[in-house]
């Protein structure tokens, strides 16, 4: 069951609004809030800290798409970061040019007229400027592109907090430290980017 603060917010989001453009609405808003690691994979968290990673972005999303009465799953994949299509700044390219950064990632899947669609939410649109492939003008129904170049996909039936930490136990100690390392980074990058674009936004 939602707790008030997820009700609260989904109200909010999805006032006056028709089933598909209430769909679009809570997407558009669960992306824009900025990501965060490590952060608390908390729905409530999320929400109540205003951050989140992609695990708690999409648990927080997979709630309010329910709320709308839409079927929703969750899905884990693996990927690694030196495969994707991001510039990240020089101290994280030195890191992926020394070693193989392997992470695993949470999106979503939504059931639109009998076909499983997938749904990522995990970077903010202020990040478009800056080469993230952000999900931006979803019609409520076309499946997005992911925002990592995934393999392995899985669904996470069951509980998707446990299966990930169960993956994330196969991983060497050598790859999980990388990935904490990396990861971390990673989110420290994103709020500078996201404080740059906001002062831009002010200067406009």
């Amino acid at each position: 069951m939602s707790s008030d603060i997820i009700r609260a917010r989904f109200e909010e989001w999805t006032k006056g609004l028709d089933p598909l453009a209430a769909r679009i609405s809570v997407f558009e808003h669960v992306r824009d809030i900025p990501y965060s690691f490590p952060a608390s994979r908390d729905p409530q968290e999320v929400l109540r800290n205003g951050c989140g990673s992609c695990s708690g972005k999409h648990y927080l999303l997979g709630e309010l798409f329910r709320l709308l009465g839409l079927k929703a799953r969750h899905m884990i994949c693996t990927h690694r970061f030196n495969e994707s299509p991001i510039g990240f700044e020089e101290a994280m390219q030195e890191m992926l040019r020394k070693n193989e950064i392997v992470d695993l990632h949470d999106y979503l899947q939504i059931d639109v007229d009998g076909a499983w669609v997938d749904v990522d939410a995990t970077w903010q649109k202020e990040l478009r400027e800056f080469g993230f492939p952000v999900n931006e003008e979803w019609d409520g129904t076309s499946p997005m592109a992911l925002s990592v170049v995934a393999e392995n996909h899985e669904v996470a039936g069951g509980d998707p907090e446990k299966m990930k930490d169960e993956l994330l136990s196969k991983l060497t100690p050598r790859q999980r430290m990388l990935r904490k390392e990396f990861l971390t980074s990673l989110a420290a990058w994103v709020k500078e980017l996201t404080a740059e674009a906001g002062r831009e936004s002010g200067l406009a």
